[in-house]
């Protein structure tokens, strides 16, 4: 058990085109750029990451 590491995985999937966050109750939601800062905050805090992208980008 010693040799075990703790892996995240992140991922995301057919997000046909939905680029831009949208402003919905006072807060910005959705959006690449959104979904960047996340993946890059989760990435500086944990030691093994992995993100990947399935399905369809662009409709």
């Amino acid at each position: 058990m010693e040799k075990l590491k703790k892996l995240t995985i992140l991922h995301s999937n057919d997000m046909h085109g939905d680029f831009l966050a949208e402003e919905i109750d006072s807060s910005l939601v959705g959006g690449v750029s959104m979904l960047s800062g996340y993946v890059n905050k989760v990435r500086a805090e944990a030691e093994n990451c992995i993100y990947c992208v399935a399905g369809d980008v662009v409709e």
